[in-house]
């Protein structure tokens, strides 16, 4: 549903453009949950259109910010037809009724007639939109077959195909959840199975998380309502995996139950996949932030947890090691999550972009992580696991920093300044105090009193704990503020100055390129892949496993910044190549890359994994501010080389 997002970004993009005066490009982001890059770029495109079709222009002013300029507010009307945006969220609302009707067909099988008179759209416009469906459908390994004379059929495991129905259920906005099931389980009772859950969560002394009782509730209807005219398809892996945990007894449990309650017979791989749905869902933990005592955790898993806090430690110089909140809570977060990457074809994606934005430098610490998901359990983290991982590292980081200070320097009257303070203290919760003062009571001193220092006055000093605003009230000047402590967490958070001396040979002069010209992500990717197995140091399919990770994960760090990587077994020798672009090229939905790091590293010691560790010391150092990625991206082949092994 990519065209169906971009066109409701735009159409919520002209909305907002329409309904406010003036709004700066941070409070459009934040409002759309995605990147000031992204919204920078839609409104160039925008303002293209409007230009073309004569309706008006958008203004652009760095202390106003944005002004729709139009001589007839009407025109803007037929903006929205030219570009098929008006009414937008129902074409997205359809498209899930399509979804609905063909995972909910008979025998996998609906006709193309009967799907038009249900949906109530004309065979054309089912065709395209059919085209919509299959790009979602991809997502869990499925696809249609469309036939003359058959209809449209339905490709793919019964596993997978539950899977797309769990996530329809759970996300769609047409049906509440109850509605949603009894669509695709007709005839359940549905309050009857919700009492077999609730009696095993008792029996076993657990209860699952909100998103997670619903995720049973549909396998469980789905079992009873599928089960005789399906077959599933359990591998051995699965079937070895569930039989060493919990889960299993669990399952059995429930499904005996149910075979009392609803008089059917429920076979052994039912039970399995259950309970490997089970392996993947949350359970509710105590405030004690202890084990929780209906997982059973192995002592792999603990040390993995152990070595990924010491790795995050080791990479931003602070010690997270003592953190006992940190280890519970990525403990019980981690055991659901490595069986959801392995048994799971999709997974959603709500929190990612935010959390990029809002904390840029630990979602970079996490990507450190990546590898030793490899290392341990031979699977590639999602970008959504990583962004939860990051929440936890974070939270662990501001437990342990010191609230920030700050003082407003202001000449103007206390009603005004009292409402700037309460909007900081709404939009930067990490601002613990705020005190004011008028500018003649300022001095110098006050500098080592308090972290940040806020004025609409020149102080006539140089000091980067002061921060000059032209209006207290604007969204730009609460973005400055947020800037500014970002950069004092920082220095919390900062490395060795170069890398070390270990990961020198991780460069090669002839994997560098500036000042580089490619068409596309796919060109570029490709010319990297070339050089690198002409100079051995990756197999031929190397460059397939890096598109395989980039449709899986998408692998932008932020700042214009990317690191795609490969499948670790296929590295003959651990190399980092890098190309510096002349025009940015667009990376994911959402975002454009100037600058790649293809990591090419290859794992099979611990000596492999720590220079691994040591390269991402020295990588986040390399790229922490905009200052260093410009002078980075200035540099010629030569002089980069240097740079890095300096």
């Amino acid at each position: 549903m990519k065209s169906v997002k971009q066109n409701a970004l735009m159409h919520n993009l002209l909305l907002l453009l329409c309904e406010n005066e003036t709004i700066s490009v941070s409070r459009i982001a934040a409002i759309l949950d995605t990147s000031e890059s992204t919204i920078r770029r839609k409104i160039d495109i925008l303002n293209d259109a409007l230009k073309e079709t004569g309706y008006g222009y958008i203004d652009k002013s760095p202390r106003r910010g944005l002004h729709l300029v139009v001589e007839d507010r009407a025109a803007i009307n037929k903006l929205f037809a030219n570009y098929e945006l008006k009414n937008i969220m129902t074409g997205e609302r359809q498209i899930y009724k399509y979804l609905i009707l063909i995972l909910s067909g008979k025998n996998n099988k609906i006709t193309l007639n009967e799907l038009s008179e249900r949906v109530y759209d004309s065979i054309p416009v089912v065709r395209k939109n059919l085209t919509v469906c299959e790009e979602w459908l991809s997502l869990f390994e499925l696809h249609l077959s469309i036939k003359k004379n058959v209809g449209i059929t339905l490709k793919g495991s019964e596993e997978s195909i539950r899977l797309a129905i769990k996530h329809i259920v759970i996300n769609n906005d047409l049906y509440s959840i109850d509605e949603s099931i009894r669509i695709f389980a007709q005839g359940i009772d549905l309050e009857l199975l919700k009492q077999c859950i609730f009696a095993i969560e008792s029996e076993w002394n657990f209860k699952f998380t909100e998103e997670s009782f619903h995720s049973m509730l549909v396998y469980a209807a789905l079992a009873i309502s599928r089960f005789s005219h399906t077959v599933l398809t359990i591998s051995d892996t699965e079937r070895k995996t569930v039989l060493k945990y919990n889960e299993y007894s669990w399952s059995k449990s429930l499904f005996k139950m149910i075979e009392e309650k609803f008089s059917v017979e429920i076979g052994e791989d039912e039970i399995i996949f259950f309970a490997v749905q089970l392996l993947c869902s949350y359970l509710i933990h105590s405030e004690n932030f202890e084990e929780n005592n209906a997982y059973k955790y192995d002592e792999k898993l603990k040390t993995f947890i152990t070595r990924i806090i010491s790795v995050v430690s080791d990479v931003i110089n602070v010690d997270l090691t003592q953190d006992k909140e940190l280890y519970y809570g990525l403990l019980n977060h981690i055991r659901p999550a490595i069986f959801r990457m392995r048994f799971e074809k999709h997974s959603t994606q709500t929190l990612t972009n935010f959390i990029k934005e809002e904390y840029k430098q630990t979602y970079r610490v996490s990507w450190a992580l990546s590898i030793l998901f490899e290392e341990y359990y031979g699977i590639n983290i999602s970008s959504t696991e990583l962004s939860y991982i990051t929440l936890y590292i974070q939270s662990s980081l501001d437990r342990m920093s010191q609230p920030i200070k700050m003082v407003l320097v202001t000449e103007l009257g206390m009603g005004l300044n009292q409402l700037f303070c309460n909007k900081i203290k709404i939009s930067v919760p990490k601002v613990e105090k705020i005190a004011i003062i008028s500018l003649h009571d300022f001095n110098v001193k006050m500098l080592d009193q308090y972290d940040l220092i806020v004025t609409t006055s020149s102080l006539k000093i140089s000091s980067d704990k002061v921060i000059q605003l032209s209006s207290l009230l604007s969204d730009n000047g609460i973005g400055l503020i947020k800037q500014k402590i970002e950069m004092l967490k920082s220095r919390q958070l900062e490395t060795k100055k170069k890398f070390d001396v270990s990961c020198h040979t991780l460069f090669d002069p002839k994997l560098i390129f500036t000042h580089l010209k490619v068409k596309d992500k796919e060109a570029l990717l490709s010319l990297l892949s070339k050089h690198l197995v002409s100079l051995g140091y990756v197999s031929s399919k190397y460059h397939a496993s890096i598109l395989k990770r980039e449709k899986t994960v998408s692998t932008y760090i932020g700042n214009s910044v990317a690191i795609p990587h490969g499948n670790s077994g296929l590295v003959n020798e651990s190399k980092v190549a890098i190309a510096i672009l002349d025009e940015a090229i667009q990376w994911d939905t959402e975002n454009e890359v100037d600058t790649v790091f293809l990591l090419v590293f290859r794992i099979s010691s611990h000596e492999d994994s720590k220079r691994v560790q040591l390269f991402y010391k020295g990588f986040l150092e390399l790229i922490e501010t905009d200052e260093k990625l410009k002078y980075l991206r200035s540099l010629p082949e030569d002089e980069l080389y240097k740079y890095l092994v300096q």
